[in-house]
């Protein structure tokens, strides 16, 4: 990515972080909507949005519906506050990466888990054949 491309996704992400909490409220059953990655094309047209959900009431694809369905208001509302020639065309997807991180952490949990108790059984081995 260029620095151009980079700073217009950053400003794109702070605004529309700052419009999900206030002007975005009225789509309820959301829950939390953060904005975790902004994919800005090179030539500013197209922008991959992607979100987390937290604390949402429905399933993922229900919530980006909702979304979707706002494209334009969003869009509206980004360009009251972005100065650009074109105002990118958005796409929402949603960011896996707060659960993938979690079931990765359990899988090493479990893992801990069972590698602690092959050593606890290791050492009452010893201590009984000593």
């Amino acid at each position: 990515m260029s620095v151009r491309t980079e700073k217009v996704a950053g400003e794109i992400k702070h605004k529309l972080n700052s419009a999900m909490s206030k002007d975005l409220s009225e789509i309820s059953g959301l829950g939390l909507v953060t904005i975790s990655k902004v994919l800005v094309s090179p030539d500013l047209k197209l922008a991959k949005i992607y979100l987390s959900f937290l604390g949402n009431k429905e399933p993922i694809d229900v919530c980006l519906e909702r979304i979707n369905s706002k494209k334009k208001h969003i869009r509206f509302i980004l360009a009251k506050h972005i100065t650009l020639k074109y105002m990118p065309d958005l796409n929402f997807y949603h960011d896996d990466t707060i659960e993938y991180a979690d079931k990765i952490q359990k899988l090493l949990n479990t893992i801990n888990t069972d590698s602690k108790s092959d050593q606890d059984s290791d050492v009452k081995d010893s201590i009984e054949k000593s």
